[in-house]
């Protein structure tokens, strides 16, 4: 199942069928650490975890609805301003964004399909 249903950077743990219209990926980032955004000092001291549910794209006509776990660290360096931060899933997402990057360019593909058609 992790090669049909891959993603960027990103280890998938767990395939879910639910109802007849959607399938649940539990997603995790490859990697056993991360470094700090703000002094870029290395960390694998895990703080905690939350869950992001971003939007991908379907498959088969069935949504794809990844749960990407993503871990928070804490910052190893004594003078940096920042106590913890999250790894960034920068291959599979922008900042803060709600849908993949390629359900992004694909969407953008059909909006300009659409728009030199009109």
């Amino acid at each position: 199942m992790e090669v049909l249903y891959s993603l960027p950077g990103c280890r998938v743990d767990r395939v879910t069928h639910g109802s007849s219209a959607d399938i649940a990926l539990a997603v995790r980032l490859e990697g056993t650490g991360a470094r700090c955004p703000s002094c870029q000092t290395p960390s694998t001291s895990v703080h905690g975890s939350y869950v992001r549910r971003p939007t991908d794209l379907p498959s088969a006509g069935r949504a794809v609805q990844p749960e990407l776990r993503v871990r928070r660290f804490c910052c190893r360096n004594p003078e940096c301003s920042r106590r913890t931060f999250a790894e960034r899933p920068v291959r599979l997402l922008s900042a803060r964004a709600r849908r993949t990057r390629r359900l992004a360019t694909a969407q953008c593909a059909v909006a300009i399909t659409a728009g030199v058609e009109a």
